[in-house]
């Protein structure tokens, strides 16, 4: 994880110097979790606590960019009362509980218009987020596809506190060590998911000491 967190810091080192009236640095905390062919439909299925750092570049008021990293873990086991899964002959179903090391790059598109002041009218604004993802899980390498909602407030001069709730749409299905299309026609529906969702406080960066109108 130490890797993780070593590149996003020299990322941020470099956006920083290109525009820093526009920048928020913070850190994340929630949960991960799984869905595939051992949890259906779960949200926040055996969740494993998560954390993590993120950085946004803000385009303007409603556009945001975004870079975050995050650590946790994904945790699974077969409950045959819940439904039924067909084994072939010599395969079993194991029980799991897998790292998860992630960087994702994302849109943020606010639904409001939305400052760091508290005095304004914009320190409030739900937005939905889409981008792509590389996860590691157990150091196997696996692109996504992740997309959310989350809201964001200010209730201090620089600083956001917010919630963010993403699922992210793999192209794998062995997370659980059981591949479904084993046993059918190869579908995309049988990819696994990573669920991550929590809780963040970011602050807008100063640039000098000068304070811009526009975002500040």
């Amino acid at each position: 994880m130490r890797f993780l967190f070593l590149g996003l810091a020299i990322i941020f080192s470099s956006l920083y110097t290109f525009s820093q009236e526009r920048n928020d640095i913070g850190v994340l905390a929630g949960s991960s979790y799984y869905m595939g062919d051992f949890n259906l439909s779960t949200q926040f299925y055996q969740p494993s606590p998560a954390i993590g750092v993120l950085f946004r570049h803000n385009l303007n008021e409603f556009y945001s960019l975004k870079l975050s990293g995050t650590h946790g873990f994904l945790r699974g086991n077969y409950q045959p009362d819940q439904h039924y899964l067909p084994l072939e002959p010599g395969q079993q179903f194991k029980d799991f509980n897998r790292q998860l090391v992630e960087i994702s790059g994302a849109i943020e598109i606010g639904f409001r218009p939305f400052g760091t002041r508290p005095v304004d009218a914009n320190s409030i604004s739900p937005y939905v987020t889409l981008g792509v993802s590389m996860a590691l899980i157990d150091r196997n390498p696996m692109l996504n596809i992740p997309f959310g909602i989350g809201i964001k407030y200010t209730p201090f001069n620089r600083w956001t506190f917010g919630a963010e709730w993403r699922l992210h749409k793999t192209f794998n299905d062995n997370i659980d060590f059981y591949p479904t299309h084993t046993h059918e026609r190869f579908r995309i529906h049988n990819f696994d998911w990573v669920g991550i969702g929590g809780l963040f406080v970011s602050y807008r960066l100063v640039n000098k000491g000068v304070i811009c109108p526009a975002y500040d």
